[in-house]
């Protein structure tokens, strides 16, 4: 068996798939790099403070999303990537100014802390989206049925990496010098980017009343309205699915990561153990998740179909939330949090980005970054209030609607894996005029 066969590779895909992969590690570097020193700072006032700064994180969300929205339809396609790129790069430059100078004892020092958080909350967002939206466009559904495994072990070898730097240097190096080599991953992504695209060019295959991917690249994405995301959500089953779909996952997610953040909390004192903490368990997640990616992902949704992908996680994850309410320890916590993790990344998030692919542009574009930044972000905000309520009468409580959550999320995603492989959608944007 050759190197084609292990990585269900056709003719000519090697160097488009190789590209893409480096792509989204960048990318996934950038963000791990940030993610530790967000979750550190995060909790600098207390674990309390995590659901405002969700709520803040929602509405940074909204005013990002209707901007983000508006320049879609003002500017040509090909060009949005950059846009968004490099607007959350130069943040990164004002930060890393920022936190070098401020001095960590102060009331500034706090403000800049809580303003990171909810920043790299909504540039993990944001930035993710846009260029799964970007594949989502470059690859046809029986390619990314192939190959999205493989990509998303791209994503999370990023992670390990970045998370073995923030795990391993962060003794050695400095909070503010991690930001400066996550804007460097991210202009490295941009220049990706645009061989991505001259590759897909290459490979691009002429289809009968499709515009091609050059056509398409230079006009804008759809309307100019910012909210039609929204409408086109509002008009199709399908889309309404994959909402509640997003507002369980973000549920079962949040549910956890509120246990994760009162437990490290408590545990560890300075910035720094805190963000070596973090990175450590981001660390043994990624490397788990990037081996099932390699291997496995793509097998499973070739020979059981997307269903597979999307709904298992939520039934073992119910059985995990069950276990801690018997026996809530750290250790069983790590295990479950980890399961629900390398299970998101390996398994749930290859298998989401699929369910765009057959739909028109606007679908992939507007539909997909109102569902990943403002309902993903909303689901954030409302589980954690609900969380912080129930969690007010006992943890056990938390834990149990936990897992009747998660197990509904596991029925949805069944559900929409049978949509996927049923539906015979129109792709009503591409059409040539």
């Amino acid at each position: 068996m050759n190197i084609n066969q292990i990585l269900s590779l056709k003719k000519g895909e090697g160097k488009f798939l190789l590209i893409a992969a480096f792509f989204i590690f960048s990318l996934f570097a950038s963000y791990s790099l940030l993610r530790p020193i967000r979750e550190a700072l995060g909790i600098s006032g207390g674990a309390s403070e995590l659901k405002w700064l969700f709520l803040g994180t929602f509405i940074a969300t909204i005013i990002g999303s209707i901007l983000a929205m508006i320049l879609s339809g003002a500017i040509k396609r090909k060009l949005y990537t950059d846009f968004i790129y490099g607007f959350f790069a130069l943040n990164l430059v004002g930060f890393f100014v920022l936190i070098r100078q401020i001095p960590q004892s102060s009331e500034a020092y706090l403000i800049v802390a809580r303003s990171f958080y909810i920043w790299v909350s909504v540039f993990n967002i944001f930035v993710i989206s846009t260029a799964w939206s970007l594949l989502a466009d470059l690859f046809s559904k029986e390619r990314s049925a192939r190959l999205f495994g493989i990509i998303s072990a791209g994503a999370s070898l990023g992670g390990i990496v970045g998370a073995f730097f923030v795990s391993f240097l962060s003794k050695f190096i400095d909070v503010p010098s991690f930001i400066f080599i996550s804007v460097t991953c991210l202009v490295v992504s941009l220049i990706l980017k645009n061989l991505l695209i001259k590759e897909a060019l290459s490979l691009e295959i002429p289809q009968t009343g499709v515009a091609s991917i050059k056509e398409r690249f230079e006009r804008p994405i759809g309307s100019k309205n910012p909210f039609v995301g929204f409408f086109l959500i509002i008009k199709s089953h399908y889309l309404l699915a994959l909402l509640g779909f997003i507002l369980l996952l973000t549920s079962v997610s949040t549910f956890l990561y509120m246990e994760q953040a009162r437990i490290i909390s408590g545990m560890f004192e300075s910035r720094e153990a805190r963000a070596a903490a973090f990175a450590n368990i981001d660390f043994i997640v990624q490397l788990s998740s990037f081996l099932i990616q390699i291997f496995i992902t793509s097998k499973i949704a070739e020979f059981f179909g997307v269903k597979w992908l999307l709904g298992v996680l939520g039934f073992v994850v119910a059985l995990g939330f069950v276990l801690l309410a018997f026996y809530p320890t750290f250790g069983v916590l790590v295990l479950v949090m980890s399961i629900r993790r390398i299970g998101e990344y390996a398994l749930v998030k290859p298998g989401r980005e699929m369910l765009f692919v057959p739909l028109d542009s606007e679908s992939k574009y507007k539909v997909k970054n109102f569902l990943d930044t403002v309902v993903y972000r909303a689901g954030d905000s409302m589980s954690a209030a609900v969380e912080g309520a129930i969690a007010k009468i006992s943890i056990s409580a938390v834990l149990f609607v936990g897992a009747f959550i998660s197990f509904a999320w596991g029925i949805l995603g069944v559900y929409l894996g049978k949509r996927y492989e049923k539906e015979d959608f129109k792709f009503k944007s591409e059409e040539t005029k």
